[in-house]
């Protein structure tokens, strides 16, 4: 999990710190991983979740969790990103692009890596008016050296202990 994370972070996202991301289904295996990562990456981290959840997450690293699951939170999000939202990663498969995509910044990216048997309305118009990147990213395309240097950033970021294990 935290070579999917540290892949699409680092190589798919190019989050940068200081960033705001936005991780959709955050307390799964992989959601979880991608909000440790992003967090310790010096990333701001708004993570949705489902109720119950909140303090697994929070502990995780998240700035802010949003009840995944409350009507207003695309709403929620944008009052916690005025300026807009940098990565949304969307997990799950779930996410709403007519409502989240209004909601990224200036070259944001969308970090897309489930949903295959859905059919997203995806607002084109407000993707390219705020040069805006939608990626795919399935772990299993990953090569050997993409594995090996997810690996050594995870090594890299344990030993020096900005990392937990």
């Amino acid at each position: 999990m935290a070579g999917t994370a540290s892949i699409g972070l680092v190589r798919e996202a190019a989050l940068r710190p200081g960033e705001t991301i936005v991780v959709g289904s955050a307390s799964g295996a992989v959601g979880t991983a991608i909000v440790r990562l992003a967090a310790v990456m010096g990333a701001r981290v708004i993570a949705g979740a489902s109720t119950g959840d909140e303090h697994w997450v929070s502990d995780c690293g998240a700035d802010l969790v949003i009840d995944k699951h409350a009507p207003d939170y695309y709403m929620q999000v944008e009052r916690a990103a005025p300026r807009g939202v940098d990565v949304w990663w969307d997990a799950s498969g779930d996410d709403d692009f007519e409502k989240s995509v209004p909601l990224l910044a200036h070259g944001a990216r969308v970090i897309v890596m489930a949903g295959m048997q859905s059919s997203p309305r995806v607002p084109i118009n407000q993707l390219y008016t705020r040069d805006a990147s939608v990626l795919g990213f399935a772990i299993s395309n990953a090569s050997a050296a993409d594995l090996a240097e997810a690996a050594k950033v995870i090594n890299q970021m344990l030993a020096t202990g900005r990392l937990k294990g």
